[in-house]
Formats: C-alpha cells, sequence, structure tokens
C-alpha cells in the first residue's frame, strides 16, 4: 500500500471513529434524557381526576367509561356537543363554550379517553381507543343528554363524531368537522391500510418513556403546539398551561401511549367512516353536515376537504384563511362566525 493511500485509509478510520463516538454520546445523552424525563413523570402523575377537575364538570356513564364532561348555558336549550382533537381536552376550547352558549345553546364538552379527565373501564388488555368504541362512548352520551344533538368534531375528534354520526339514527342533528383527522392521504386519497406493527409504540414500557420524554414533558408542549398551527404567536404562555393540566393525572402517559399506539393503525379498523362507499350511502339520508378547514392546515392539508366532499356530496365547506390546524386558538372570532353560521337555529 502506497503512503498515500496508506493515510487515506487511516484519515477514513480516524473520521469513523469519530463518528462513532459522536453517535455513542448522542443515545448516552438521549437515554440520560429519557430517564430524567420519566423520572420526572413519576413524581408528576400523582393526582386523581376528581383532584384535577376541582368541582367543575361531572362524569356521565357511558358503555365502558365515565366521561368527563363541562357545560355551559341553560340546561334546557338545544344541545351542541364538542369533540376535541389530539392532544386536547374539554377545557382547551377556551372562550368558544361560553360564547356559543351565548348564541342560545347548551354546550357540552366532552373528554374522549385517555384525554382529559375520563375514566375508561379497563378490561382484558386495557381500553378499547378504537374510532368504533370512541363512537359508542359519544352515543351513550348523547343518549344521557338527551337527543338530538350538533356534533362537533375537530381533529381526532371528527373521527368518532363521524363514527357515531352514521349509527346515531336520528340522535345527530348536524354533524360538523372540523379539520378532520381521518386518515386521508395528503392528496385527499382513502384511507389505505399498512400491515404491520407500529414499531417503538408495540412494546408499552418503551412508548410510556418515549411519550413522557416528548408529548407528555411539559418544557414542550408549546414547541409542539406550534408544529399545529399556522400562526404561532397564537400559542401564547397565557394559553399553554391549559394543555398541560393533565399531565399530572395518575397514569397519563401510559394511557395516552396505548392511544397513539392504537391511533397509528386506526385506519386498519373496519370503521363504516373509513369507507368512501359507506359514507355516500348514508349522505343521501343523513343530516346536514358541514367542514370548516383552516386554509393553511398542514396536518390535514385542504385538499382532503375536497375529497370529502366527493364521499359526502352534501355536505358544505367553508375555508378560514391564514389558518392551520387548530381554527379556535389561532383565529377565535373567524371560527366562531363561520361556526354559527353553519349551525341550524338554537331554537327548539
Amino acid at each position: 500500500m502506497s503512503t498515500t493511500s496508506r493515510t487515506v485509509a487511516s484519515t477514513v478510520l480516524r473520521c469513523a471513529a469519530v463518528a462513532l463516538l459522536l453517535v455513542g454520546a448522542v443515545l448516552v445523552a438521549a437515554a440520560g434524557w429519557i430517564a430524567y424525563a420519566n423520572g420526572m413523570r413519576v413524581a408528576r402523575e400523582t393526582k386523581s381526576v376528581e383532584q384535577l377537575a376541582g368541582g367543575r364538570g361531572r362524569w356521565v356513564p357511558a358503555g365502558d367509561a365515565a366521561l368527563y364532561v363541562q357545560e355551559w348555558g341553560d340546561a334546557k336549550a338545544p344541545t351542541l356537543l364538542l369533540l376535541h382533537g389530539t392532544g386536547a381536552w374539554s377545557g382547551t376550547w377556551f372562550g368558544l363554550p361560553r360564547t356559543l352558549s351565548q348564541a342560545g345553546w347548551r354546550v357540552v364538552a366532552v373528554d374522549l379517553p385517555p384525554f382529559g379527565l375520563s375514566k375508561p373501564a379497563l378490561a382484558g388488555a386495557g381500553p378499547d381507543y378504537s374510532r368504533a368504541a370512541q363512537a359508542r362512548r359519544v352515543l351513550g352520551l348523547i343518549d344521557s343528554l338527551g337527543a338530538p344533538v350538533v356534533l362537533v368534531g375537530h381533529s381526532f375528534g371528527a373521527g368518532p363524531a363521524l363514527e357515531a354520526a352514521l349509527q346515531a339514527q336520528g340522535r345527530v342533528r348536524q354533524l360538523v368537522l372540523v379539520d378532520p383527522a381521518l386518515g386521508l392521504g395528503p392528496m385527499g386519497e382513502a384511507p389505505l391500510c399498512e400491515a404491520g406493527a407500529p414499531g417503538l409504540l408495540a412494546h408499552r414500557d418503551l412508548r410510556t418513556a418515549l411519550v413522557g420524554a416528548t408529548a407528555t414533558w411539559p418544557g414542550l408542549t408549546g414547541t409542539l403546539l406550534k408544529q399545529f398551527v399556522f400562526r404561532k404567536d397564537a400559542v401564547t404562555d397565557a394559553l399553554v398551561p391549559a394543555y398541560q393540566v393533565p399531565f399530572e393525572r395518575e397514569g397519563f402517559t401510559a394511557g395516552l401511549g396505548d392511544w397513539a399506539e392504537a391511533f397509528a393503525v386506526s385506519v386498519c379498523e373496519d370503521a363504516a367512516s373509513l369507507d368512501p362507499a359507506k359514507l355516500r350511502a348514508w349522505a343521501a339520508d343523513g343530516p346536514p353536515v358541514a367542514l370548516l378547514w383552516g386554509e393553511q392546515d398542514s396536518i390535514t392539508p385542504l385538499p382532503q376537504a375536497r375529497a370529502l366532499q366527493g364521499w359526502i356530496p352534501q355536505a358544505t365547506l367553508t375555508v378560514l384563511p391564514q389558518v392551520g390546524h387548530i381554527p379556535h386558538i389561532e383565529s377565535p372570532e373567524a371560527f366562531v362566525e363561520a361556526l354559527v353560521g353553519r349551525l341550524p337555529s338554537a331554537a327548539p
């Protein structure tokens, strides 16, 4: 081997050694961070849902769960039921419920398990977080509230809302889907089931540790929330703490990890709301459907709205300019105006 070749080989080996050391250092640092974050998680998740509720709201039995709900307005007024999105709960609608109650509605906001303060029953391997199971809980809640209701589902909450509406048989007066996360492709392609386990999420202890170091680490809440919005300045220091309330709940991170595993393969469910043909058949005689969509939504892009209109032909579409995936915090006034403009009269 020539001197030049030996020099090149030596340089390559040194570079490889440095790269391995760097990778090792990163892995050690990541492992240390995960261990620290989860130690803090264990120390933080000590409160019961009753303690966190602080006397507000109530729990409604709905099949295999006790659903936590908060309510605004006259109990005798027509009911509008709000279903939140990922990482949210009944406490993150902010001023919307009060505004809608002032418009004549009885507003009910529910926590879908495992989010917020609802209590799913533990049976077998654990709670059922499938879309069909969530829809059954929603229908059970509707029955307890007194049908019919106007059902509003945002993001992840739109899946259970749509599935429930397909089975409601007159119990849903109108369906409103806000930037729905239904598992469609970026251009509105029908949901595609990809077989196989959801990687690291398949191992409970590992996914709990990963979720504890990311999604439920309080220092990352604002950063993560900004990934869902177009108007970054909407994520204020005053707004973030509301999202963090459930972080102190006993077992919250483990439950969230269980849900994430189920949600990762949710498009593989045998749910009517994932079948375009069944949606078209239902739409022919179903309740009015309104779609509200952020023009700049990068999580569920606007082409998905066009596809949904093809599957639910009677659905109206309202596009909110310069708004991303969470309209009610990015542009509250514009969102209220658009929502109220699509609602039926609050008069019985």
